[in-house]
């Protein structure tokens, strides 16, 4: 059995604190009632991060991919904002017909699928070191203040909120254990636990907003963005190839979507819709599955058909 290493509990404790501190005593009575460990395993072929009782363990590899995920996602707001923000304004519609008379889109894309690429080379190997890392990409465990740029610091930013996510989905399956209680079915167990996630970051932010005297609708807007981040890694991570593996554990990625992400009280037209159809959008025309034609109410319908299209 390859060896764990042990990951302080500060590390993750600190993850959570910074994506909702208003979350703190809850997370305090967690700590002391169920004593979670971490543990970081040692890097294989997969993306496994998994909770086995009070212990939940990765390798190095899982937010690696993850990471370069988050910036693939800002590839895709470059690719497709344009679009979306056109249609919000003025067509009510994304067209298949303005994406190819978009002479830029070409280069846009191939920034973007570069990336995904990537990614799923990390997913593949066994050794991340086996790679030659993007340039373009700063490296996991790069401090914020050291990102040159705007864009790396508005992913470092979303990649964080994303770990989160997960952390707090793999916190759910720790208290499943516990109180003994877990669904029997274990897709249900999943969509539990994406709930939980999306529960812990959206339900109190009115209260971090109110003390921190930040715009609660902003606030709430950025851990959206965060959400669809992990739901995008989850697609990525989980994509066709490997779907009947998972099938009769863990929900589609459409379910993913809709947990994580739609079900988020959030305003129709707030920016976090307007980025998440930026992701769906690259995921579809990934598959060849965008239709010629998708018109729309508001940035959420749009999330909303487009989902239904995963």
């Amino acid at each position: 059995m390859a060896e764990l290493i042990d990951v302080p509990p500060s590390v993750v404790s600190n993850l959570l604190l910074g994506a909702c501190p208003e979350r703190a005593p809850e997370f305090e009575v967690f700590w002391e009632r169920f004593e979670p460990r971490f543990a970081l395993k040692q890097d294989d072929a997969g993306l496994a991060i998994s909770a086995r009782g009070n212990k939940v363990s990765w390798m190095h590899k899982t937010f690696a991919h993850d990471w370069v995920v988050t910036f693939a996602g800002f590839k895709a707001l470059v690719a497709y904002g344009p679009h979306v923000l056109f249609g919000e304004a003025c067509s009510g519609e994304i067209s298949a017909q303005a994406l190819g008379d978009d002479e830029g889109l070409g280069a846009a894309e191939t920034e973007l699928d570069a990336l995904l690429y990537f990614a799923k080379q990390i997913q593949l190997v066994s050794d991340l070191a086996s790679l030659d890392w993007p340039p373009e990409v700063p490296r996991p465990g790069t401090s914020r203040e050291a990102l040159a740029t705007i864009e790396d610091k508005v992913c470092f930013d979303i990649a964080c909120l994303a770990a989160a996510a997960t952390f707090l989905h793999e916190f759910r399956h720790v208290q499943f254990a516990a109180e003994g209680n877990a669904p029997t079915v274990p897709a249900d167990e999943e969509q539990a636990c994406d709930d939980f996630s999306r529960t812990m970051l959206l339900e109190m932010v009115d209260a971090y907003a109110s003390s921190a005297g930040e715009v609660t609708d902003r606030v709430a807007s950025k851990r959206v963005i965060g959400l669809a981040s992990a739901a995008l890694s989850i697609a990525q991570a989980e994509s066709q190839c490997i779907a009947s593996a998972v099938q009769d554990t863990h929900p589609p990625t459409r379910e993913r979507f809709v947990r994580l992400v739609l079900k988020a009280d959030v305003a129709d037209n707030a920016t976090c819709w307007s980025y998440t159809a930026c992701l769906l959008i690259a995921l579809l025309r990934h598959g060849a599955r965008l239709p010629q034609q998708v018109q729309f109410a508001s940035p959420k319908h749009l999330c909303q058909q487009l989902v239904a299209l995963l």
